[in-house]
């Protein structure tokens, strides 16, 4: 089985087209059709539904395309990372965690899966600019410069199950401004978030705690001291039969999660993976939330 003909299905099963999928790969339609010919033929089955000069994948393409795509991200990373070990040097990513932090292990397992030689520096410091890359969240509407939005994700109402509030699918949060918050510390930049949400509401609520910690929230929330907000992916599951997630419809509360990069703007190759890797994460981490 020849690697080229795997690119070439893949490029194809990505447009579902053949004219663009030769565009992209700078050869003939004849050659990347012939191809593809070529691997169905070795394996055996039809890896396309073929509607005149329409191509879509049928269920074995879909089970191939699947397959094929951690193999092929390894591959396209692979003569990267053999420069790197040829160097007989290791490269560190300094990575400032200012949000999303629940995902930290998760994201960086997976990747040193798949990039042993590349360590990490990670520090969570809002004042810095001194890293490589930094993982923050911002409003929609609110972007900072040389950054790249990698997920959009609700922000949920935390209720005990004890409150009148958990019997409710969604709420409004004006009709919040009696209740007793739970909410990160003033400083965080969630927290401003927050603080936004509730000014368009026209009330400054009632924090009864304050605290840096999800897992904290939500045992303060599981005792019945307070609601409070929870981002809807970063932050994962409750957890716990003692308090459940309400939606808020009005306002819509969202927040974006950025990757912003070092100001000068310049990524090397090691960084530049992180980075791809850590933007298809959060696209595979959205499509399981929603």
């Amino acid at each position: 089985m020849e690697l080229f003909h795997l690119r070439y299905f893949m490029t194809v099963a990505k447009y579902e087209n053949f004219s663009k999928a030769a565009e992209e790969l700078y050869i003939s339609q004849p050659s990347i059709s012939k191809a593809v010919l070529s691997l169905e033929k070795e394996l055996g089955v039809s890896l396309f539904l073929r509607k005149g000069k329409r191509v879509q994948l049928n269920d074995t393409g879909l089970a191939l395309k699947r397959k094929l795509e951690p193999v092929m991200s390894i591959l396209d990373n692979l003569s990267k990372e053999l420069r790197v070990v040829a160097g007989h040097s290791r490269s560190t990513i300094v990575f400032n965690v200012l949000a999303g932090s629940p995902l930290l292990p998760d994201i960086l397992l997976k990747f040193k899966a798949m990039h042993p030689f590349i360590d990490f520096q990670i520090i969570q410091n809002a004042r810095t600019t001194k890293c490589d890359l930094c993982m923050r969240t911002a409003l929609p509407d609110a972007a900072p410069e040389n950054s790249r939005v990698v997920m959009n994700e609700e922000i949920l109402l935390a209720v005990p199950m004890q409150s009148h509030l958990a019997l409710k699918e969604s709420v409004r949060l004006k009709d919040l401004r009696n209740e007793n918050f739970v909410m990160l510390g003033k400083r965080s930049p969630m927290r401003e978030i927050a603080d936004r949400f509730f000014s368009l509401c026209g009330f400054v609520p009632h924090v009864g705690f304050e605290s840096d910690n999800p897992g904290t929230i939500r045992g303060l929330v599981s005792a019945g001291l307070g609601i409070s907000f929870w981002p809807e992916a970063t932050w994962g599951h409750l957890a716990t039969d003692k308090a459940r997630l309400v939606h808020i419809s009005d306002p819509l509360c969202n927040r974006n999660i950025c990757i912003t990069c070092d100001e000068r703007g310049k990524l090397n190759d090691q960084t530049r993976m992180f980075l791809d890797f850590v933007v298809d994460y959060f696209h595979g981490l959205l499509k399981k939330t929603r």
